[in-house]
């Protein structure tokens, strides 16, 4: 049997929940059997994506790019969110707690900033890419934003954690994890205040393995493609704040190579 998971998208046990209840249905509606697996941090990510039984799982935008595994796209959420525009995106929330003084990104320079992984688009390649507005526009030379750099912390809600517990002073939270933690967990949530966004970027899809039988990948994506019109599914939707799932153009994941080229011409590699 093929397995789903959605630890990306999993920052609260409510929204764990509601994503074993679409991947159910999603299930039954495909007629493909699924098995619904746990994956819980720190273990890799990387390795579910690499797994030759994976049916439905989410990748990251930056990896997906990279093609860091062999995999084919069923689909991307659209979030309800208004900032998403009905379109397949998401970005970054740079978020400090809610009763500091900050106002801006850059007064939290020279404090300390967390990152979530490396590999990661919104809590790292992203965030590096943002920062590329503030260098030197003079020369250009690579230049030392924080005084301490905390990672990998591993997941969104670690972040937002180390926020909250002073060890850290900015954070970057990828923003559909965000609102899922303010649907699930208001009071964590409600101690931050987001400073910042960064760009669009293309949303990271659920993937399968690219040698599932295509019948499989077709009848799943089809699946998830109709979930918006679907009496069943509908409120399952609505419980993980998405409004739809649409198609996915894997050129559009470029924009995170691009990201990542450009920091390296400009001779900022790491977050610092």
């Amino acid at each position: 049997m093929i397995f789903a998971n959605a630890r990306m998208y999993s920052p609260a046990p409510g929204a764990a929940a509601a994503w074993r209840d679409l991947f159910r249905w999603l299930a039954r509606s495909a007629d493909v059997p699924l098995d619904l697996i746990e994956h819980a941090a720190p273990a890799p990510l990387a390795e579910l994506w690499k797994r030759r039984d994976l049916g439905a799982c989410f990748m990251g935008a930056w990896p997906l790019a990279k093609r860091a595994a062999q995999v084919i796209p069923l689909a991307a959420p659209v979030m309800s969110d208004a900032h998403a525009q009905g379109r397949a995106v998401y970005w970054t929330d740079f978020v400090v707690r809610f009763g500091a003084d900050f106002k801006r990104l850059e007064d939290t320079f020279q404090h300390r900033i967390a990152y979530t992984t490396k590999d990661s688009h919104s809590g790292y390649n992203a965030v590096r890419h943002h920062l590329l507005g503030f260098l030197d526009s003079k020369d250009g030379k690579r230049k030392r934003f924080y005084s301490e750099v905390t990672g990998p912390v591993q997941t969104p809600r670690a972040a937002a954690l180390a926020v909250l517990e002073g060890r850290v002073e900015v954070a970057p939270l990828d923003a559909y994890a965000h609102i899922l933690l303010r649907r699930y967990e208001p009071n964590l949530a409600l101690g931050l205040r987001v400073v910042e966004r960064s760009e669009f970027a293309p949303m990271p899809p659920l993937v399968a393995s690219a040698g599932l039988d295509q019948r499989r990948v077709a009848r799943l994506t089809d699946a998830l493609i109709g979930a918006a019109v679907d009496p069943e599914a509908r409120p399952i939707l609505a419980r993980l704040e998405l409004k739809s799932f649409a198609p996915v153009d894997l050129a559009n994941y470029d924009l995170t190579l691009v990201w990542e080229k450009e920091a390296i011409e400009r001779g900022y590699t790491e977050i610092a």
